[in-house]
């Protein structure tokens, strides 16, 4: 593996609920507005390059943590109680989420994905996948431009405040390609003159073997006219043992224990530095470096007879660098906002013919992404008067993506690199929203957005040599587009603690480069012409709380998307005997469904929470009616917990017990097809976890569990298991 470390004891430690959970609700934060004045910066300012709120590290009284996404100020339900789209810190570190992909996984909505040959993690978000549904951290993107989408598993949680998931009617000022929402990943300032913390812990597989450990260190200061902050992080993934309901196939290398080729190491670490020489200004530098080997793609379980005959991919290097520079000036009525970020992104396969070769080392040419893209934002917020607000967006960003190829193992040349791929482009974007309150009851929210993809340079090896021979089937010639998004949406606030909203918004999507010029070495036939995916996306959602013991969260949508892009078999031109896949876009495809968050607090001692998801589609296709499923769509999902707090408080003075806690969580996913033709199915499953913390003093914690308690076997993807039974062992000092 690329990594290497110490063995060390890793993880998260679960030493406090989600803000609000199990408490009565709480009175407005210090600074919020009351009800009669004018609505706060509309949501979006954090992505469009204001993190921590638009006036920097003092803003937390005036936008903080109580700003709701699809609801104005005015309406007295606190946040994260009833608003399921934010994960807090605290919410991570209660369920032990390390990464993105572990930490959306309750979200109602939101379906976990994965696995396959290149071992991806990501999610869908009401149907719409990791390549339409952008993740920034900062409001930079975190998408390799090539492909148009991350890997969900490398980005490390550890330095976050929160994780906000916002569908649909997401804001016009994050600029392209925000198709079915965004999820938007904040960094922690730090809040106090002197901050720091150590959370380590290791997991046991279900023989008590060593499976993994996770480390997170953390350091970091406030003064009165700076700020700076630390944050490394290192995982490593030694194996994860299959469950014991595993059954292996005959002459199947993957028997019965370890999952083959389960190991991976994550590396990352963040740097934040900010002056503040005045209370309206906040100036900040960050910088994050990323390395993960992600390791080798496992065989699918169920193939016979694959042994050694199998095709293994490596995936070495996964390298990622940004450096961004932030500044946020407020001084009423005007805010300004300004972002400018390089992100450099590296990543390696090596392709092994069979296990034999794999185990000798003798790999294919290596196939490398050199790629960065480099960019900005200037974002600005106007109150106008005490009930209209206007907000708008300018973004630049260039993407540039280098295909090279390497020579083979073994021999002369093998690491000298020849380029065999060049793409370079540039996407204009220019988004506003206006926010108007004349009525206190009702509030209107519109939003507007133009994006531009202007090509400024393509080259390819296999392109050059297919227009020299005339092949114009193959030959690729880039084209420019430009799209329009906009959107509406009309909040009632019935009583402080109710609100209906309906919304509507018009969302679009790019193809990516993958998708309209890959020819994948002569088995894919290029679509330069490949159309947008566009989207109309409907919700009627409520948001309300009850005699300060129940919370409800809801909403009705439905989604048409016209132009989704899918890879079909088509006649080579030239031997129409010979299959190629071609990216084409289909007809039409609904998504629709119903969503629900709620949790129940008594008293101090117990609250309970639960979220589920139906979710249906409909495929309105007149071409391609041999697409008869959506793979990996289940009709229903739900996830359940409840905290026990037998200790909730210290019992006394010199007590050396601060508190303890008890949450068992399930999740439930319902059965799925796992193929577009509707012929194949993935059984549904229900895992079962059990965690406690025991807060021993102000400053130390220690957490123990149990996930897949029952030790259920199941797939997220056909063929590829995941792990059963594991015990957790999680310590975590904080000063």
């Amino acid at each position: 593996m690329g990594i290497k470390a110490p063995w060390v004891l890793t993880g998260l430690l679960l030493i406090a609920p989600p803000s609000g959970f199990g408490q009565s609700p709480s009175p407005p934060a210090e600074g919020e507005r009351p009800a009669e004045t004018p609505p706060s910066p509309p949501e979006g300012g954090a992505e469009a390059g204001e993190p921590e709120g638009i006036a920097g590290a003092d803003a937390a009284g005036e936008y903080g943590e109580e700003e709701e996404v699809y609801r104005l100020p005015e309406t007295g339900v606190t946040a994260n109680r009833d608003r399921p789209e934010e994960i807090t810190r605290e919410e991570m570190d209660r369920e032990g989420s390390r990464d993105l992909w572990e930490a959306v996984r309750s979200v109602p909505g939101v379906i976990l994905s994965g696995g396959g040959r290149r071992g991806d993690s990501n999610f869908t978000v009401r149907g719409f996948g990791a390549d339409s549904v952008p993740v920034f951290i900062d409001g930079i993107l975190m998408a390799n431009p090539y492909r148009g989408e991350g890997d969900a598993a490398r980005f490390l949680t550890g330095d976050l405040e929160s994780v906000e998931i916002q569908k649909g009617f997401s804001s016009s000022l994050l600029g392209a390609n925000t198709l079915g929402g965004a999820v938007l990943m904040r960094t922690a300032k730090p809040k106090e003159p002197l901050e720091l913390m150590l959370r380590s812990g290791v997991n046991f597989d279900r023989d008590l073997g060593y499976a993994d450990s996770t480390t997170v260190a953390a350091a970091g200061t406030k003064l009165k006219y700076g700020y700076g902050r630390g944050v490394f992080q290192f995982r490593d993934i030694n194996h994860f043992r299959l469950s014991s309901a595993f059954e292996p196939a005959s002459e199947n290398p993957q028997g019965t224990g370890d999952r083959l080729y389960s190991d991976s190491r994550d590396l990352k670490i963040s740097l934040m530095g900010g002056l503040t020489p005045i209370p309206a200004l906040d100036i900040w530098l960050s910088w994050t470096y990323q390395n993960a080997d992600k390791g080798v793609s496992p065989p699918d379980i169920r193939v016979r007879e694959i042994s050694p005959d199998f095709v293994l991919w490596d995936w070495p290097v996964w390298k990622r660098q940004s450096a961004a520079l932030n500044a946020a000036f407020t001084q009423e009525p005007i805010s300004l906002s300004f972002l400018a970020y390089f992100d450099k992104y590296d990543n390696r396969l090596d392709e092994y013919r069979d296990r034999l070769h794999y185990d000798l080392g003798i790999h294919l040419p290596h196939s490398d992404y050199d790629e960065y893209s480099l960019g900005g934002r200037l974002a600005g917020t106007w109150r106008i008067n005490s009930w209209n607000e206007a907000s708008g967006a300018l973004t630049y960003k260039k993407e540039n993506h280098r295909g090279l190829k390497g020579g083979y193992a073994g021999f002369p040349g093998e690491d000298a690199m020849t380029e065999i791929l060049r793409i370079n482009e540039d996407t204009w974007s220019f988004g506003a929203e206006w926010t108007a309150n004349p009525w206190q009851p009702l509030a209107f929210k519109g939003g507007f957005g133009f994006n531009g993809l202007v090509p400024i340079e393509y080259w390819g090896e296999e392109n050059e040599f297919l227009q020299w021979i005339n092949a114009g089937y193959y030959t690729v010639q880039s084209r420019t587009m430009f799209l329009y998004t906009w959107q509406a949406g009309l909040f009632y606030t019935l009583t402080p603690d109710q609100e209906f909203r309906f919304t509507y918004a018009r969302k679009n999507h790019f193809p990516a480069m993958a998708q309209r010029y890959s020819t994948r070495f002569g088995r894919n036939l290029p679509n330069p012409g490949l159309g947008p995916e566009i989207a109309n996306h409907f919700e009627l959602g409520y948001r309300g709380a009850f005699f300060q013991q129940f919370s409800l969260n809801g909403a009705l949508y439905y989604s048409l998307m016209t132009g989704k892009i899918v890879e079909v078999a088509v006649p080579d031109p030239s031997y129409p005997s010979y299959q190629l896949n071609y990216a084409r876009n289909l007809d039409s495809t609904s998504f629709y469904g119903l969503e629900a968050a709620g949790e129940w607090f008594p008293n101090k001692y117990f609250s309970a929470a639960v979220s589920f998801s139906v979710n249906q589609y409909a495929l309105n296709h007149r071409e391609d009616r041999e697409v008869q499923a959506i793979p990996y769509y289940p009709e229903f999902t739900l996830n359940a917990s409840a905290q026990i707090k037998p200790i909730p408080e210290p019992l006394g003075e010199g007590a050396l017990i601060r508190s303890l806690s008890l949450l068992p969580r399930l999740e439930y996913i319902s059965r799925r097809w796992v193929n577009t033709a509707g012929t194949a199915e993935l059984a549904g499953y229900a895992l079962v976890h059990l965690k406690g913390t025991l807060e021993i003093t102000t400053y130390c914690a220690l957490s123990l569990g149990i996930e897949n308690l029952l030790d259920t076997y199941y797939e997220i993807r056909y063929n590829s298991p995941l792990a059963g039974r594991s015990y957790q062992l999680m310590v975590s000092l904080r000063y």
